[in-house]
């Protein structure tokens, strides 16, 4: 395989590894999606339980205040009973606070459960307010899950083609450049090729000595950057868009009538 061939293999399989990344991270974000709609859907159930807690816990206090309201009356009864039997004044007297003491109890008692059943009547009410909001979550959460699986769908269908071009691609790359670009990628944070535009490596801004850029202009070998030590390709020469253009929306790709095999040029042609 020739040098330029190498490269624009090279540059496409990266092209593709890049589109390989910019897909997982968004399934990782139809996950996220997913899971923030489901956590909606939890907080809303929590809030009817929660709900639905604090009911339970108003009847229980109820049914002991009821409890506590019979045992009131029955003092205040008794009381009264033993109004029949005093035979002093200060018995008289004693018998009246008790009894006192005792319609108090009941009256406060009486009090705490009409406090118990306006709060019971309220939760009924959130109750059956948070229950249509529940319902409404669910609908909208069960849409949105729904469309969050059949992106991820599309997206796992487009990997797999991605895939199946990648490991193409790889079969064609020389085992030796393929190699050498691995390692590359593994210390440069997954970019091993960069592009060459005017004497600038585009990944790493540095300026190269313009007989590196003829060379790799020409393609005299597999060059690489002084700098950062990345694989080196001239876009036009590969016949391919620079990263320039495509990074400027809708710039046309290289003049069609430059020849992608044009002559080789020099080191002083390119500087000039």
């Amino acid at each position: 395989m020739s040098i330029k061939n190498g490269l624009a293999v090279l540059v496409s399989f990266q092209s593709r590894e890049l589109e390989l990344k910019c897909i997982d991270s968004e399934i990782a974000d139809v996950e996220r999606e997913r899971a923030a709609a489901r956590a909606e859907i939890e907080a809303a159930v929590g809030e009817v339980d929660a709900i639905r807690a604090a009911l339970e816990d108003v009847r229980s206090a109820a049914k002991r205040l009821d409890i506590d309201l019979k045992s009131a009356e029955e003092k205040v009864t008794k009381f009264n009973d033993q109004m029949l039997t005093v035979r002093t004044n200060q018995e008289l007297w004693a018998i009246q606070e008790e009894i006192g003491h005792a319609e108090r109890a009941v009256s406060a008692v009486e009090t705490k459960i009409l406090e118990q059943l306006e709060n019971e009547d309220s939760l009924t009410v959130s109750i059956g307010q948070k229950g249509n909001e529940l319902t409404h979550v669910r609908e909208s959460v069960d849409a949105a899950i729904a469309e969050a699986d059949n992106k991820e769908a599309e997206l796992i269908s487009v990997k797999a083609k991605v895939d199946d071009a990648l490991s193409t691609l790889q079969e064609r790359i020389p085992e030796d450049l393929m190699k050498k670009y691995g390692n590359i990628k593994m210390v440069r944070g997954g970019l091993g090729v960069a592009e060459i535009l005017d004497e600038i490596c585009l990944v790493c801004n540095f300026k190269m000595r313009p007989q590196l850029y003829a060379d790799t202009f020409n393609f005299t070998d597999i060059k690489q950057c002084e700098n950062c030590g990345r694989i080196l390709y001239v876009a036009e020469r590969l016949g391919i868009t620079s990263g320039v253009d495509s990074a400027q929306d809708d710039i046309a790709a290289p003049n069609s009538d430059q020849p992608v095999d044009s002559e080789p040029a020099t080191a002083g042609d390119i500087a000039s």
